[in-house]
């Protein structure tokens, strides 16, 4: 549900509530708006908003309103809407309460103690906006600028294990894609991506791992490798950064004798990235 369809329904909901109501009221709102979820029943995100619409129903005579709440709570509940609460006739103050079916907006008509009468429904909590994909690191972005910051980091640090896979041969990645995960860090933002790459065998992997180093040097990437002899012992492995800007690249190692390249990629938004520049580094 987004914002049009939360104000169509309650609205709705308000015209179904007065249908047959004689003599007509007059609808005055009152008190209405919308407003932020906190400490929502369904335990979702406080980000969301919840909009409620509230009138009062004008020229009807005091000794009508009685009536008028057994018509309001008859159309609801003829419409099918699921009932918190009947109204107790006879007191001075009158009020049913409903959920809508199947939109679970919370429905009231209620008899003040001076014959005034009000209908009011309020939605359930909703984004008025896309979703912010949790991935987008925590806490959520709070402005429009934030969240094109870390989807820039996002899709930059996509770029860098797209450039590296497709260097890669004799293999394919392990699995699904695992999830970016993107973090807020003093000041700038940094991505992370981290996946394997299987071949067939070990000798296949070291074949593949080697044309990936050569394939990123030929695109103007910058690798460190580590000695021949480190090498030897703990298995190929190389830090490569790309060509651009931003302090983009990945980590790439596969073990000794094994067919599996571990990639992770990282991306970070400024480089040097502001608490490195404070500190002189």
């Amino acid at each position: 549900m987004d914002m049009n369809q939360a104000e169509r329904t309650a609205e709705a909901l308000i015209r179904e509530a007065i249908r047959g109501v004689t003599p007509e009221p007059t609808l005055e709102s009152f008190g209405g708006g919308v407003k932020s979820c906190k400490e929502p029943s369904d335990g979702g995100s406080e980000e969301r908003v919840t909009l409620t619409r509230n009138f009062w129903l004008k020229g009807i005579p005091r000794d009508s309103a009685e009536d008028v709440v057994r018509k309001v709570f008859g159309n609801w509940k003829e419409a099918g809407h699921a009932v918190d609460a009947e109204p107790e006739y006879g007191r001075r103050v009158v009020a049913a309460n409903l959920r809508s079916k199947p939109d679970d907006f919370l429905m009231q008509v209620a008899m003040g103690m001076g014959g005034q009468l009000s209908v009011g429904v309020t939605s359930p909590c909703f984004w008025d906006r896309e979703p912010v994909p949790s991935a987008l690191g925590h806490p959520a972005p709070r402005t429009d600028a934030e969240r094109q910051e870390r989807q820039e980091a996002m899709d930059g640090v996509r770029a860098v294990s797209s450039q590296i896979l497709d260097s890669l041969v004799d293999g394919r990645p392990s699995g699904e894609e695992p999830v970016v995960l993107v973090r807020p860090q003093d000041g700038s933002c940094y991505a992370d991506h981290q996946w394997t790459y299987t071949c067939e065998d070990a000798p296949s992997a070291e074949r593949a791992f080697h044309h990936m180093v050569r394939s990123l040097r030929e695109r103007g990437w910058q690798t460190r490798e580590p000695s021949a002899e480190e090498a030897a012992q703990a298995g190929d492995a190389v830090v490569a950064l790309t060509p651009d800007d931003h302090e983009a690249g990945a980590g790439v190692t596969r073990s000794h004798g094994g067919a599996v390249i571990h990639v992770s990629a990282a991306w970070e938004r400024e480089w040097p990235p502001p608490y490195m520049r404070r500190g002189g580094q």
